[in-house]
C-alpha cells in the first residue's frame, strides 16, 4: 500500500507565517524535488544554502502521518 506525506502550504510559528517553497536538485539518477518552509523567498534561499553545507541523512521514512 502506498502512503503519501502531506505538507502544509503555510503554517504559523512564533507568530510568523512560514510558506512552503520547492527546490530541485540533480544527481546521476535524475532531477528530484524537495520542499522547505521559510518566511520569504530570500529566507528560503539562505536555508537552501545551509542545507547544502550541513545536511545529513537520518534514514528511510517508513510511515507517513500528521504530527
Amino acid at each position: 500500500m502506498s502512503k503519501s506525506v502531506e505538507l502544509d502550504v503555510s503554517c504559523v510559528v512564533g507568530g510568523k507565517t512560514w510558506n512552503l517553497y520547492s527546490f530541485h536538485y540533480q544527481t546521476g539518477d535524475g532531477v528530484f524535488t524537495g520542499y522547505l518552509h521559510a518566511v520569504s523567498s530570500e529566507h528560503a534561499s539562505y536555508m537552501l544554502q545551509e542545507l547544502r553545507e550541513t545536511a545529513t541523512l537520518d534514514g528511510q521514512v517508513l510511515e507517513a502521518g500528521k504530527l
